[in-house]
């Protein structure tokens, strides 16, 4: 099982609960959607950029468990808390991967979305992306903030609602 450790700035950890982040598998399918269900809307939508469910449809939650690339899950207690995965952009003229990610609100401004990044990231680029594409909000300040911090050389364009952002594999050393 490939499974990545992250470790807690002192006094982070919540009770001595340990935090971990590994590969998604089949079996994690209703802890995804379990946690998805205790967000709000408004999380949702800047994850997705449309409705979800309440379930969330079973299709979506599988193709995040098992995208065409690979996904990771957090879990804090047993108990899903964060979910990436990147999946390859049909039709790019470079090869080109998505990544996406959601972390439940009580584990947010911790650095686990960049710590999942960092790992979906390099994973894309090992397996052959040349460059990495991120979709986000106009609107979803965190994730922009996100980007704009750890990934400053990332260009972006505008479609609508949305910000392309485009990263380099320079910039995962």
């Amino acid at each position: 099982m490939n499974q990545t450790q992250v470790v807690e700035p002192p006094g982070a950890a919540r009770g001595g609960s340990q935090l971990s982040v590994r590969r998604a598998e089949d079996a994690d399918v209703q802890a995804l959607a379990d946690m998805l269900i205790g967000m709000p809307d408004f999380s949702l939508y800047m994850r997705f950029q449309g409705a979800v469910g309440r379930p969330p449809q079973p299709e979506l939650v599988r193709r995040m468990v098992c995208p065409e690339g690979a996904a990771w899950v957090a879990e804090r207690d047993r108990e899903v808390v964060g979910h990436v995965m990147w999946a390859w952009v049909k039709g790019a003229t470079v090869p080109t991967a998505e990544l996406a990610v959601i972390v439940a609100e009580a584990e947010q401004r911790r650095g686990l979305g960049v710590r999942m990044v960092v790992e979906a990231a390099r994973h894309a680029l090992d397996a052959g992306a040349a460059q990495l594409l991120v979709l986000v909000s106009a609107m979803n300040d965190r994730v922009l903030r996100m980007v704009r911090t750890h990934w400053p050389t990332a260009t972006a364009e505008r479609d609508g609602a949305l910000i392309n952002f485009t990263l380099r594999a320079a910039d995962f050393g």
